[in-house]
């Protein structure tokens, strides 16, 4: 077995140029000791307190924009829909740890950030505030999160590109199984069979992809299926079963039939259910850090959290040294064809485990940890 090398903050600028490569944004000509210093100094921050309270040291990256506000590209996106608002100070503060930590009281509802902007001179500073609105792509800004001490998280958009917790890396290689696929052809199928329109598909399998980043994202693993049927049935063992309730299929479906109407009241509306989609995405992402797993129907409609999974018989799936949940989560797949099954460990790995009813085998795909080595 072996152990994964313990790297400091420095270490992870060539990985984080590596993943945003492909992401046009506020990175492309910063210098690698300006974003040593970044890190460096959110994640100590995220050491500190404030008045004896741990807050979330919140960053949007600005680079050099001078912009106070950037409206969405995509052409579906109604005219009132900002993605970021940025209020700036009229005399930048000094980009430093005491500043960032005093800073954080105002990010507690974790959509406001401090604002860091690389001035002409190039000096790094506390611009102002930046205010998230939707979260779409492209994303011209950077977010690098110190959500506890010694983790960090660096998103673009509604990607997350790096999870950084204690000295280990932990995100890497979702697209795997998002991007093309039997997965996604699985998540697809399953969308359609939900009666949802067609064009609002891509933003079912993006929901799911959320899911799987919130359930990796918070350290503690977790087993997330993503069943096939309306009314799947729950082991008698789940400890919280549900009573029906909104789902994340009647969310979107609502937002695409508001799109259609007025552009500009209908736009709001259409906003406001979006936004919804990412409350309720993270909330149920946050569920699979309790013991068991989480069962959502074809709809994305929570029918049961804390669910103990049977192992049941032995399957032909290849899980190496992985450990219960593993096996648990390769069970169910197996034994329920066309459901997929994501399994997080405490050390950040993400299983996707998937049978089609065609065929016997039970695919596995393991995502991340990225390993980065050091001199």
């Amino acid at each position: 077995m072996t152990t994964a090398s313990h790297v400091f903050p420095p270490a992870l600028v060539p990985l984080l140029r590596n993943r945003l490569k492909s992401k046009p944004g506020c990175l492309v000509d910063v210098p690698d000791e300006v974003l040593v210093g970044l890190l460096t100094t959110i994640f100590w921050a995220g050491l500190e307190t404030y008045e004896s309270q741990q807050n979330q040291i919140g960053v949007a990256f600005l680079g050099t924009s001078p912009f106070d506000f950037v409206i969405p590209e995509s052409p579906e996106s109604p005219a009132p829909l900002y993605q970021w608002k940025v209020q700036r100070f009229q005399t930048p503060r000094p980009f430093a740890i005491d500043e960032l930590v005093k800073l954080a009281v105002a990010g507690a509802d974790r959509r406001t950030y401090s604002a860091v902007n690389i001035l002409p001179d190039g000096s790094v500073v506390i611009s102002g505030l930046a205010r998230e609105g939707f979260n779409v792509d492209p994303d011209p800004f950077v977010k690098i999160v110190a959500s506890r001490p010694g983790c960090l998280s660096v998103r673009s958009g509604r990607d997350l590109i790096l999870a950084y917790e204690r000295g280990a890396i932990l995100t890497g290689g979702e697209d795997v199984v998002f991007s093309a696929g039997p997965v996604r052809r699985a998540l697809e199928t399953t969308a359609r069979s939900a009666d949802l329109d067609e064009d609002a598909v891509p933003d079912y399998v993006e929901a799911v992809r959320s899911l799987v980043r919130e359930m990796s994202s918070h350290g503690r693993g977790g087993i997330l299926v993503i069943s096939i049927d309306e009314h799947p049935s729950v082991p008698e063992s789940a400890a919280y079963r549900m009573t029906p309730d909104s789902s994340v299929v009647s969310l979107l479906r609502v937002a695409r039939r508001l799109g259609r109407g007025d552009a500009s009241f209908g736009g709001l509306l259409r906003t406001a259910f979006l936004t919804e989609v990412e409350r309720v995405t993270e909330e149920l992402g946050a569920l699979t850090a309790i013991d068991g797993a989480v069962l959502l129907n074809r709809h994305l409609a929570l029918i049961a959290f804390g669910v103990t999974l049977p192992i049941g018989p032995s399957t032909t799936v290849d899980l190496g040294t992985r450990g219960t949940r593993h096996h648990a989560g390769a069970a169910y797949a197996t034994e329920h064809p066309g459901s997929v099954v994501f399994v997080a460990s405490e050390d950040g790995q993400v299983s996707c485990m998937y049978r089609d009813a065609s065929h016997e085998d039970t695919l596995v795909w393991r995502l991340g940890p990225t390993e980065v080595g050091t001199r």
